[in-house]
């Protein structure tokens, strides 16, 4: 990364820290195993042994501790030392951070953001609404613990006034603003563009039309520059927005909208409870794109099991394959990994249905991707790994 954005000290190449400009720690290697420090003041850990599958582990307190203990005592082997100043500041900011406190903070401007698109892991987040207005949905628990609300206008500012001061210089990494909670693109136009124009005020949002090689330079010519602004949305919520609402969405900063397709199963989405069905989010893609939008498709490989496992490879295929999706869109296939507070495993064991296995998850997601017709990557929409249980704020 470059300083611009964030600080990346190497200590050769076996321990690396980065750092955003206000001295908080987002990132660690040391031999091996990379830590991704969550701003709610959890730590994640990732390694892989030989040649295996990649583990994940959230470090204990005491792992926490010891972890900042050398963080803090690397950085300070470094401090004295001439450094150019704007490195050596940025060192100094984070001998003084207080995590502790930091996480404080956050807990009290944000309830938990629960998950990202993958592209959008380093996006400031503004909870325009709280929760998921169906949560019905058996396989997720994401939002069960929150109520559905949508956050008045004047409260959304004062949201934004907050985020911006607890990012402070750490604003400069976070270059595109995700609109949460599970789909704030349920709320109903005439209230949700008045928080489109909130955000309008708070940044400046660089133009749709701007040529790719120019997009990187003017938002770092510009302060409180965003590229612009993502959001889930689900597909009841995408069937109630018309083509022209969508426009009027874009013309606000609105450039990739994520809807959980999940499958193309008509049956298996039934099982499943989601309020929406293949058909009718198949429509809302199309109509998303004739507004000129970019799309994210979300399909969940290994759901279902055995039971609707070829139904769902195929259908779920030609659903893709209906969408006109081009080389802005990106079609991401995740690993389902039930959710023990989710009532699908229960609903799956009454019904016969076993856990999925790494075997089955790998099969639909080869299936899947051989039936595609889509052109591949530049000219068609990217395909992309996306596991949940990476995920870190």
């Amino acid at each position: 990364m470059r300083l611009s954005e964030a600080l990346t000290l190497s200590f050769g190449p076996d321990l690396v820290y980065t750092l955003d400009l206000s001295g908080r720690p987002l990132g660690t290697f040391r031999r091996g195993r990379h830590l991704r420090w969550g701003l709610d003041g959890r730590v994640l850990a990732r390694w892989r042994q030989g040649n295996g599958p990649r583990q994940r582990a959230w470090l204990a307190q005491d792992e926490i501790d010891r972890a900042i203990d050398a963080l803090v005592g690397d950085l300070q082997r470094i401090s004295d030392a001439l450094l150019p100043r704007p490195i050596e500041l940025i060192v100094r900011r984070a001998l003084s951070f207080d995590r502790v406190a930091d996480a404080e903070k956050f807990a009290r401007i944000y309830r938990p953001v629960s998950i990202l698109p993958p592209d959008q892991y380093q996006a400031l987040v503004l909870q325009a609404a709280e929760g998921c207005s169906f949560n019905t949905c058996t396989f997720c628990a994401l939002y069960r613990d929150r109520h559905f609300r949508i956050k008045p206008v004047s409260e959304f500012a004062s949201h934004i006034e907050q985020v911006k001061d607890f990012f402070g210089e750490g604003l400069q990494l976070r270059r595109s603003v995700f609109l949460a909670d599970a789909n704030a693109l349920v709320i109903p136009q005439e209230r949700l563009l008045p928080l489109f124009d909130e955000i309008a005020k708070a940044f400046a949002i660089m133009p749709c039309e701007l040529p790719a090689n120019q997009q990187r330079p003017w938002l770092r010519s510009q302060a409180d520059a965003i590229s612009g602004v993502y959001a889930f949305v689900d597909g009841l919520s995408a069937e109630r927005k018309r083509v022209e609402q969508f426009q009027d969405l874009r013309r606000r900063g609105l450039r990739r909208v994520y809807i959980g397709l999940e499958s193309g199963h008509e049956d298996l989405l039934a099982w499943l409870q989601k309020p929406s069905t293949a058909a009718a989010m198949l429509d809302a893609v199309k109509r998303m794109k004739q507004a000129e939008l970019q799309i994210g498709v979300i399909v969940l490989t290994g759901i279902g099991g055995e039971r609707f496992h070829q139904a769902h490879c195929r259908d779920s295929a030609a659903v893709l394959n209906a969408m006109p999706l081009d080389s802005d869109d990106i079609i991401y296939f995740s690993p389902f990994q039930p959710d023990a507070s989710a009532p699908y495993l229960a609903q799956a064991k009454a019904q016969g249905i076993q856990p999925p296995t790494q075997a089955l998850i790998d099969r639909q997601l080869t299936a899947i991707k051989q039936a595609l017709e889509l052109p591949p990557p530049p000219l068609g929409p990217k395909r992309v790994p996306y596991n949940l249980h990476d995920f870190v704020y």
